[in-house]
């Protein structure tokens, strides 16, 4: 089983740890800091360890179960930079069923050089004619060697 959860820099070293519950354990032994970051496989994120919402919730939930009195640490605030994401995907969604896109900048176009085609063309057309005057001054080159082969072995 590939391990969920992977952590980057802890005071320990680099780990990974299989599940939720795991990850509670490293916190209550102090292996794991709440801004220690994490990578959740499931999520394909990294995030603090103390912004994560399943590590939240089940630390809630494990809490119910202390006596009363018990020192534990306290799980940071966790403050939303902004819209919470739950919020920008029904917006998004909302905007998708309603057929609008977000407008997107068209590229700016790069200036059309007018005459490369016909610059390009005409090259070709230079370089096909001296190919062939190449090989006709070689053929003829050629016609005048056996001519004079011939006309040598004729007269002897």
């Amino acid at each position: 089983m590939k391990p969920r959860f992977r952590f980057a820099n802890p005071p320990a070293a680099d780990i990974e740890l299989p599940d939720v519950e795991a990850v509670l354990d490293a916190l209550e032994a102090a292996v794991l800091t709440f801004e220690t970051p994490v990578f959740d496989a499931a999520r394909q994120s990294w995030q603090p360890v103390g912004r994560h919402p399943e590590v939240r919730a089940a630390w809630a939930e494990r809490a119910r179960f202390l006596p009363p009195g018990v020192a534990r640490p306290v799980l940071p605030a966790c403050a939303p930079d902004g819209p919470d994401e739950q919020e920008l995907r029904r917006r998004a969604w909302e905007m998708v069923k309603q057929g609008n896109r977000v407008p997107l900048a068209e590229p700016a176009a790069e200036p059309r050089r007018r005459g490369a085609g016909a610059l390009a063309f005409a090259a070709v057309v230079v370089l096909v004619l001296l190919l062939g005057w190449g090989v006709l001054t070689l053929a003829g080159e050629l016609s005048r060697v056996g001519r004079t082969l011939v006309q040598g072995e004729l007269g002897r």
